[in-house]
C-alpha cells in the first residue's frame, strides 16, 4: 500500500489565486489549471481577456508536469534530431515541451501539476512559481526552485 498526498481544493484555490495575482501584477491575462498528481484538472481559471486556446493548453502543461514529474521546459531534447523528439505526440498530443508547466512537490513528492498559458516565458513561469510558492508558504515548507531553475540535460552517450 502507498500512502499519498493529496491537495484539498481550499489549497488549490489558494494557488490559483497567487498566480492569479502574479499575472495581474504582470499585466497578462493567463489561465491557469491545478491538476492532481495523475494529471487530472482540479481546477481552472481563465483570467479576463484570457485566449480562447489557453484552458486546453494550460491543462496540458499541467498534466505534463504532473505526470512526468518536472517542468515542461526541460523537454530540450524532444528537438528533431534528438532523443525524445516526437515525444510531443505522446497521449494524443498532449505532451507539452514548451514553457509553463511545472511539478507541485511537497517533501520531495509530486503532488500535482500547475499549467500557465497566456504570456510569455518569463510570465509563465512566474505565475507557476507563484501558485507553487504560496502552497509551500501554507504548509510551512521550504521555497526553493534551484532544482528546475539551473536544470541542464543529461550528457547523451
Amino acid at each position: 500500500m502507498i500512502d499519498t498526498k493529496q491537495l484539498t481544493l481550499d489549497e488549490v484555490n489558494l494557488m490559483l489565486d497567487a498566480a492569479q495575482a502574479a499575472a495581474e501584477e504582470r499585466g497578462v491575462a493567463e489561465t491557469i489549471c491545478i491538476a492532481d498528481a495523475g494529471g487530472w484538472p482540479i481546477a481552472l481559471r481563465r483570467l479576463d481577456g484570457g485566449k480562447p486556446t489557453s484552458p486546453q493548453i494550460a491543462i496540458d502543461k499541467a498534466f505534463t508536469a504532473a505526470c512526468h514529474r518536472r517542468p515542461t521546459h526541460t523537454y530540450t531534447n524532444a528537438q528533431p534530431n534528438q532523443e525524445a523528439f516526437g515525444i510531443m505526440n505522446m497521449h494524443g498530443g498532449r505532451f507539452s515541451i514548451f514553457v509553463g508547466g511545472w511539478p507541485i512537490e511537497v517533501d520531495g513528492e509530486v503532488v500535482g501539476g500547475v499549467g500557465v498559458s497566456g504570456g510569455h516565458t518569463a510570465d509563465d513561469i512566474a505565475c507557476c512559481k507563484a501558485a507553487i510558492s504560496a502552497l509551500l508558504e501554507h504548509l510551512g515548507k521550504p521555497v526553493d526552485f534551484s532544482k528546475w531553475d539551473n536544470w541542464t540535460a543529461p550528457p547523451v552517450d
